[in-house]
């Protein structure tokens, strides 16, 4: 990502102005929403924004297929003499493939365009276990009595299932949330000690909307030589 945002440090011009007067103030147009370093959205987000202030009549231009205005939100007419403060609101399809995606809106005025990045990544907003090794794995040891779940849902459609079934040593709490509306949940769960010296898994599944993500839980066995994690 650090990449990405460099790219959008030198191709992204945010604001121009000018030094001749439309009625009482200067001429100019700038983006005010997303910054320089664009926009960054999870996979089952489809909704962000546009926001900018210009004295110029202006117009949009959206060229890519997975995201879109409104088209009655695509261009229009600034009084003489005065500035105008808009906020528009931008849709997104989510993204079901295996990488990030990345385009502009172009927000035109004056003759001139200045350009605004948004990025959908190709996964969810879970941040416990976070995202490493190309993987959601929540590492439990041996001897652990508990742990939890943390995600962030965009979609007023989702839900958490395990995939073959809830193994028998892992207690979900009982209020805890297993489908919902959008939002942040906690999902917290007792583990049985694991008394073999073999690992054990159980994996999961979060669907929101049409995105699914896996999460995996990962218990640790006890130590061969000692009995211990």
């Amino acid at each position: 990502m650090k990449k990405l945002f460099g790219f959008y440090i030198l191709v992204l011009t945010l604001f121009f102005a000018s030094c001749d007067k439309k009625g009482s103030s200067y001429d100019f147009a700038q983006i005010l929403y997303p910054n320089a370093y664009g926009a960054v959205l999870y996979a089952d987000q489809t909704i962000d924004t546009l926001r900018f202030a210009t004295t110029y009549d202006w117009s949009l231009s959206v060229p890519a297929e997975w995201m879109s205005v409104n088209p009655d939100s695509m261009s229009g007419v600034v009084p003489e003499g005065y500035y105008m403060v808009y906020k528009v609101q931008v849709k997104f399809d989510t993204n079901k493939s295996d990488t990030v995606r990345t385009d502009f809106i172009f927000f035109n005025a004056d003759g001139r365009s200045l350009a605004s990045a948004y990025s959908q990544l190709h996964y969810m907003n879970i941040q416990r276990p976070r995202r490493t090794n190309y993987q959601f794995l929540l590492q439990d040891s041996a001897r652990q009595e508990r742990d939890s779940l943390v995600f962030r849902t965009y979609s007023n459609d989702w839900a958490l299932t395990f995939k073959d079934g809830q193994p028998s040593w892992i207690i979900l709490d009982a209020d805890a949330k297993m489908s919902g509306r959008s939002g942040t949940y906690v999902v917290k769960y007792d583990l049985q000690p694991n008394e073999t010296t073999e690992p054990r898994e159980a994996l999961l599944e979060l669907r929101s909307a049409d995105v699914v993500n896996k999460i995996k839980i990962r218990q640790t066995g006890l130590n061969k030589t000692t009995g211990n994690n």
